[in-house]
């Protein structure tokens, strides 16, 4: 797979998550929850990723249900 494809996967499930969260409604949580996420994408190819990950997934624990299904995926961009 080419670059250009990995970051054209990479934006979709950015973007896949970005949308399910935000489903959440309006509140903290959700905030919160989109604010980790903008960090995650932006760590995207650093050495900091893992820590954003894993602050992510210890953010959305309360949301578990929602965010489950694209864990696997996001595991699969650590190095």
């Amino acid at each position: 797979m080419t670059d250009k494809n990995k970051d054209s996967e990479h934006g979709r499930l950015f973007a896949e998550l970005r949308a399910e969260v935000s489903k959440l409604g309006e509140g903290e949580t959700r905030e919160r929850l989109l604010t980790r996420l903008d960090r995650l994408e932006k760590s995207l190819h650093t050495s900091s990723f893992g820590e954003h990950v894993k602050a992510f997934v210890e953010e959305a624990e309360e949301e578990a249900a929602a965010i489950g299904p694209f864990m696997a995926r996001l595991s699969s961009l650590l190095p």
